[in-house]
């Protein structure tokens, strides 16, 4: 059986064409993740929780089929233009290329600040992520003479999950900066540096090494052209509390007061 990718990342694109094979690390409702041997991972699943530039979209039916043949720790073969899972499935990869936007210019901040006050963050209050303390993450990003490495340290990995919660809030937080730069370069520097260290999943180690570079995934793109509520209701619906997360980082950001 040879089933089709509806779409495909332009990084996910770049880790296929240097790789003979892939791993599966983990499987979920949505889909399931797989790595190469430099643990460089591709997210194969369909597009609820949006669409990322390390991502192989397939529709539901595709999803079900795939997850249905793999299991955690199995190889995959990488053909020139498919994913061989066994001698009778084949993924082909004849699809669209997806490269997330980076027109951070064109983001109505007003709008942004405005809607995103329409939700409420009070859950966050009695936590280890209480409002203060994220404001110290952001004090200390944002002072050129300062250390941000215990602050980062605090937040790298805090949490449960595929994508704990503290870094979630880096997300948020990272996205607002390409927006409105607010992070000296000696602190996006250490942020790489620890990112590259074992604090966190491998998951959520991806999403990092992404948004350093200014990548995100559509539910946070989609902002450039729409900060209505809307598609902020639409990042909410990302994973149990990894929307919410995120939009908490970009929440104290834009209203630091």
């Amino acid at each position: 059986m040879i089933l089709a990718a509806q779409a495909i990342g332009a990084s996910a694109i770049k880790i296929i064409n240097n790789t003979t094979e892939l791993k599966v690390h983990s499987r979920f409702n949505k889909g399931f993740n797989v790595v190469d041997k430099d643990d460089n991972l591709i997210f194969i699943g369909t597009t609820e929780n949006g669409m990322f530039p390390f991502g192989v979209v397939v529709d539901a039916y595709t999803r079900d089929q795939l997850l249905a043949s793999v299991s955690v720790g199995q190889t995959l073969k990488v053909r020139p233009t498919a994913l061989a899972f066994d001698r009778h499935l084949q993924l082909s990869l004849n699809a669209e290329v997806y490269k997330g936007s980076q027109n951070f210019e064109q983001v109505d901040i007003n709008a942004l600040k405005s809607n995103i006050q329409a939700f409420d963050f009070s859950e966050y209050a009695d936590g280890d992520f209480d409002k203060a303390k994220i404001l110290s993450v952001y004090e200390a990003l944002s002072n050129p003479h300062g250390d941000a490495k215990s602050e980062l340290t605090y937040l790298i990995g805090r949490g449960q999950g595929l994508t704990p919660s503290g870094d979630d809030i880096l997300v948020g937080l990272l996205f607002i900066h390409f927006i409105q730069p607010f992070i000296t370069k000696k602190h996006m520097a250490q942020i790489e540096q620890l990112v590259s260290q074992p604090l966190t999943t491998l998951v959520s180690q991806t999403f990092l090494s992404y948004a350093i570079q200014g990548i995100f995934s559509s539910r946070l793109t989609d902002l450039m052209e729409d900060a209505s509520q809307s598609t902020l209701k639409q990042l909410l619906q990302v994973g149990s509390s990894s929307g919410k997360d995120t939009l908490y980082g970009m929440y104290t950001a834009l209203l630091k007061e």
